[in-house]
């Protein structure tokens, strides 16, 4: 290697760790961004009255926040809500709107699925939209899920949901299917979802 070549490297490698410093110092990655408790899906006072009404059920009012979540095409936020007991045990309840629904503290299905009417727009271009479904499902950790759409089938990435798993899809078409297997590969549950009215 001449001695050109050497001192170009030599620069490239300086540049290199520089933008590593101002990245590490200056930057900030997607991992270091904190979501907010929320997910910007509610207003502060919208998110202080759901929580609130959340952390009364027996939960630590500062572990209340949005484990996954839809905002659907009405503007209206579909969301997974978690909590954690003073007991330490962690549950759910699913936000619709303002609303909350029952509490969930034990999986003890493959899937728990939710479901609400949405559209899709974009699934039809130039004609009406496309009426779909929304969907939050919680995950018992022993099981891994697909989704079967259009004759394809692809696995679903997951969140932690305490010491289980929770996902969000949007758009599920009529037809599609969810299947949660075990480790072995058997199917546990295998779950349709019929016409989206």
């Amino acid at each position: 290697m001449t001695a050109r070549a050497w001192k170009t490297l030599a620069l490239g490698v300086v540049v290199i760790a520089t933008a590593g410093v101002f990245a590490a110092t200056q930057g900030r990655s997607s991992l270091s961004t904190k979501t907010s408790a929320s997910w910007g899906l509610y207003s502060s006072a919208q998110w202080e009255l759901v929580a609130t009404s959340f952390a009364g059920r027996g939960f630590a009012r500062d572990s209340v926040r949005v484990v996954t979540a839809i905002r659907l095409a009405n503007g209206q936020p579909f969301a997974l809500i978690g909590g954690r007991s003073h007991t330490g045990r962690t549950c759910f309840a699913v936000g619709r709107g303002m609303g909350l629904g029952a509490t969930i503290c034990r999986i003890s299905q493959p899937l728990i699925v939710f479901s609400a009417p949405d559209t899709c727009t974009a699934c039809s271009p130039g004609g009406p939209p496309l009426r779909t479904r929304s969907i939050l499902v919680l995950v018992r950790r022993d099981v891994t899920v697909t989704m079967i759409s259009q004759r394809h089938e692809s696995g679903v990435g997951v969140v932690p949901a305490g010491a289980d798993f929770a996902f969000n899809s949007s758009f599920v078409r009529p037809g599609a299917r969810l299947r949660a297997r075990d480790a072995a590969g058997r199917v546990l549950a295998s779950i349709t979802f019929s016409s989206a009215s």
